[in-house]
């Protein structure tokens, strides 16, 4: 399944999407009623407690039974959760730059890899009829069910404490607890596995998980008690190779918010630091009018808070690098952005690069700080006059990205984040959940949107000079590419990971793996030239996920959306549907 196709094969002209960006200014929206009838994802506490008991039965089956085995007990839309949690570190770990986030396919990929999963859990149990999705605002700081013990997502009742409470800070409480973080093989999930013919990132090992530090006899006792090097009766330290793309020994799921690796205290505190009004911002078409400006808005403003780019700063032969490659196409993009903020940084990190590496790197550390303690914090929206009103900008708080940072350890580590498996579908299926309300809002407003595949940029090769015409064109402060400066500084100097990036390149690619058979209803429908049903040789590409996923199509929903197809009030949330 391609992660990200080379050309994105939406129309060829950009007229079509001139055309629709002009409607905005006269629609209004209406009340829009589908006659799809798609299965509906609920929030896990409005599950009884009998069908959160068969939920959480059907992700420990799909955690511990193979695919092939699976498939001969519970057909062929069943895969291994492990085997998934690969596909996901293939997007992240392909050699020319991370092919699942930040950016424009960010959405489009998690939402087939959320297919694949709920595809597999009603394998095992149609009876569940959803996979449900988790609330984040519920359990922020000030969430609903913060105070409220038997609501509250971090207890025994659903993912175990927020704070893990084993060794190494594992999850041996809730309806997870203890979920094994397993051991990399060739056999299991490289070039000797099932997997590897059809699979090009398999076949190449693309991510062949972490060697720990520590090893197994030392992992689960306290440092003071155990020496790898000095092992009782001389024994041979063992150390297992287990999927992560971090340094941990635990062979179960950690879960640290203090976790040093991460951002630390965002907006002041360990909690999530989220509310329904931020959800509410982020659909709202007359702030957000295009596929990008709803990434942008979801997303973190900066890359340099990130947990990546602590690693790439301190490697060897960074400052070379980022002197002669990262500053120029920065200083180009921030030019175009306009911001003055950021053309002060850029000044600093100018000044700074010709000095001694103790220097560049105290003021790479104060930028960073500073920067961290605000900017990171919200997603990023475009100034804009809608209806002929002058709009007032309010950044909202943002939504990917915070979970990952917040969780500390398993989560944190993008790259194999499925780990947290409740959590991670959890939480990415809310932030769906987003995705589909504005994408029903904008339609409601502007009906041109769902023939346009919501402005989904045409292609990738829009460059910073183009920028510099049409600053609208970019992303402001957003972090997501084609066109920030992620790509520039996660893979122009890490080298041994993104051996075929190209700087100043966007990485969106074909993938080094295929989606294929996520629709059942496609087979009796007639879909126009250019889009396939089963996602044909190569895999889906991103045009056919938006096709199949439109809302008057589309074989799954939310409960918060459920009125848009059924004839039930609409539920009370953060929804921002009308």
């Amino acid at each position: 399944v391609a992660a990200k196709p080379a050309t994105l094969e939406v129309p060829s002209s950009k007229e079509p999407q001139n055309a629709v960006k002009k409607t905005w200014e006269t629609l209004q929206g209406s009340p829009k009623k589908f006659r799809n009838k798609p299965r509906v994802r609920r929030e896990w506490r409005t599950l009884s407690q009998s069908m959160k008991e068969k939920v959480a039965k059907a992700f420990w089956i799909v955690k511990e039974t193979k695919t092939l085995e699976g498939r001969r007990k519970y057909g062929e839309n069943f895969n291994n959760h492990d085997d998934m949690l690969i596909l996901h570190s293939c997007a992240t770990m392909d050699p020319r730059c991370d092919e699942g986030h930040f950016g424009p396919q960010f959405m489009t990929f998690h939402r087939a890899l959320l297919l694949k999963y709920e595809r597999s859990l009603l394998a095992v149990d149609p009876t569940i009829e959803a996979m449900p999705y988790w609330n984040m605002a519920y359990d922020a700081q000030d969430g609903k069910y913060k105070n409220n013990a038997e609501k509250y997502i971090f207890t025994n009742n659903y993912f175990g404490s927020y704070y893990g409470t084993g060794i190494n800070y594992q999850v041996i409480d809730g309806l997870f607890a203890n979920w094994p973080v397993l051991e990399w093989t060739a056999e299991r999930f490289g070039n000797k596995s099932y997997m590897a013919p059809d699979n090009k990132c398999i076949r190449e090992e693309y991510f062949k998980g972490t060697v720990p530090s520590v090893c197994d006899q030392c992992c689960q006792l306290p440092k003071a008690l155990c020496d790898c090097e000095n092992l009782p009766g001389g024994a041979t330290p063992t150390y297992t190779r287990r999927v992560r793309a971090h340094d941990d020994c635990s062979p179960h799921v950690a879960r640290w918010p203090e976790d040093p690796d991460a951002a630390g205290p965002l907006g002041g505190t360990y909690e999530i630091v989220y509310n329904e009004d931020d959800f509410d911002i982020c659909t709202d078409v007359s702030k957000v009018q295009s596929w990008m400006e709803w990434q942008d808005c979801i997303e973190m403003s900066t890359f340099m808070c990130s947990q990546r780019f602590g690693y790439i700063s301190g490697r060897p032969g960074f400052q070379k690098i980022f002197v002669q490659d990262i500053l120029p196409e920065m200083k180009k993009r921030v030019l175009a952005s306009r911001d003055p903020y950021f053309d002060k940084a850029l000044r600093a990190l100018e000044d700074a690069g010709s000095s001694s590496a103790d220097v560049f790197q105290d003021v790479l550390k104060k930028l960073v700080k500073e920067i961290c303690g605000d900017y990171m914090l919200y997603g990023y929206l475009r100034n804009r006059k809608f209806l002929g009103h002058e709009l007032k900008t309010t950044l909202p708080r943002f939504f990917h990205s915070q979970a990952h940072i917040k969780f500390g350890k398993d989560l944190l580590d993008v790259t194999t984040s499925p780990n947290e498996a409740a959590a991670f579908t959890g939480y990415h299926s809310d932030i769906d959940r987003s995705s589909l309300t504005w994408m029903i809002n904008a339609e409601k407003a502007n009906p041109a949107m769902a023939e346009s595949f919501w402005l989904y940029p045409v292609n990738q090769r829009i460059t910073p000079e183009q920028l510099l015409k049409d600053p609208q064109k970019g992303l402001g402060r957003g972090i997501s590419g084609p066109f920030a400066i992620y790509d520039v500084l996660a893979c122009g100097n890490d080298t041994s990971t993104y051996y075929e990036y190209s700087v100043g390149e966007s990485p969106w690619l074909p993938g080094g793996f295929a989606f294929k058979n996520l629709f059942d209803n496609c087979a009796h429908s007639d879909p126009p030239p250019g889009i396939t049903c089963d996602g044909g040789k190569r895999g889906y590409t991103h045009k056919e996920i938006l096709y199949w996923t439109s809302p008057e199509r589309a074989e799954y929903t939310y409960d918060t959306l459920e009125h848009h197809y059924y004839d039930v009030e609409p539920v009370e949330s953060s929804s921002g549907a009308i």
